[in-house]
């Protein structure tokens, strides 16, 4: 498959100079926490922005939507092709609105935006809107010296309440990542499908708890845009969302997913919320087809007394898959881990 792949790079880019390409720009929710080193009471809050600003390639992507073709033997959707052919631009600068003073960033050599930056509580306030009680911020970000514009969206974590972290890829959203040519199908083709009962169950823990949900994947951020048009329609609570992003020195797609750098990612974005945050708890959720409970008793070990509780989804007869979990969860106490197979399984009032 890399051969073809490469192939395709190859080829489309002497034939792309020629074509008008179109340029977008993908805002990625995510997270602000107190800032430690603020003296002022309200405390000021550190803020992460996150997104993608891009370059369409029409020649690659329509050779590699047909390249892909020929090995899953269906058709797939031009449109999620076309965002991993397209190229990152960039040392551009893109910069928020509505702030008295300038707020700008540019994109790194992949054309992502990745900084952090400091408001005070008074122009966080200024940001929220007037019905939100979950803490979520609007902002607009746009290309300097272009026409290109987008709304980000950054939630709030307090030191204080309740953050439910959920895996996305077979816990929420059926992928089938143990399978090369149904990962393939489920991610470039169809609409996204949920895994039965959890929209509501994530409906019902958000209104209980007023809680916060926070997103991580394995899939890269290139996706977000459908994988938002996936939490809308099956009425998802919105979060922040943490994912890596695919270039080509990845290898292929199907290693991206199971590459040893997703664990190191995931630890990564959960001890960041941990860290930042003084009293808050959180509820785990993940599968077993991939290394959630791993990453999992590994960070329960390091903060037992702010891991609420650990859901991880498994099939129902999968009992080697059962004791798998039990030889890694034999230092957590059994009522704070349990598993499921669909929303329905797991418990309405967790804490």
């Amino acid at each position: 498959m890399y051969c073809i792949f490469a192939f395709v790079l190859f080829v489309s880019t002497a034939i792309n100079a020629f074509l008008t390409d179109k340029e977008g720009l993908i805002l990625v929710p995510s997270v602000a926490f107190r800032d430690r080193s603020s003296t002022k009471s309200p405390a000021d809050w550190n803020l992460y922005n996150q997104g993608w600003y891009y370059e369409e390639n029409p020649i690659q992507s329509f050779l590699m939507e047909k390249s892909l073709e020929l090995v899953v033997r269906q058709d797939l959707d031009s449109n999620r092709v076309k965002m991993f052919t397209a190229e990152g631009k960039d040392k551009k600068d893109l910069c928020i609105a509505g702030l008295s003073r300038p707020m700008c960033a540019k994109t790194d050599k992949d054309g992502r935006l990745k900084n952090a930056f400091t408001m005070t509580d008074q122009e966080v306030q200024a940001f929220r809107r007037s019905d939100d009680t979950h803490g979520k911020l609007l902002f607009e970000t746009s290309v300097a010296n272009k026409n290109i514009k987008g709304t980000g969206e950054i939630f709030l974590c307090d030191d204080d309440g309740v953050t439910f972290i959920s895996d996305i890829d077979d816990t929420i959203k059926v992928t089938g990542v143990t399978s090369t040519t149904q990962t393939l199908i489920n991610t470039f083709s169809g609409n996204f499908k949920a895994v039965d009962g959890m929209a509501e169950i994530y409906q019902y823990w958000q209104d209980q708890y007023n809680a916060t949900f926070a997103y991580l994947t394995a899939s890269p951020d290139q996706l977000y845009p459908f994988l938002r048009e996936f939490f809308d329609r099956t009425g998802f609570p919105s979060g922040s969302a943490h994912m890596r992003h695919f270039t080509w020195l990845d290898v292929n797609f199907i290693t991206f997913f199971m590459s040893s750098s997703y664990m190191a990612k995931k630890t990564e974005t959960l001890e960041m919320f941990l860290q930042n945050t003084r009293n808050r708890r959180f509820v785990l959720l993940g599968d077993i087809f991939q290394k959630d409970p791993e990453i999992y008793a590994n960070i329960y070990s390091q903060y037992p007394d702010r891991i609420a509780k650990i859901f991880i989804r498994k099939y129902v007869d999968d009992n080697e898959g059962q004791q798998r979990l039990e030889d890694l969860f034999k230092d957590i106490p059994s009522e704070k881990w349990a598993t499921f197979e669909k929303g329905a399984d797991l418990p309405r009032n967790v804490l």
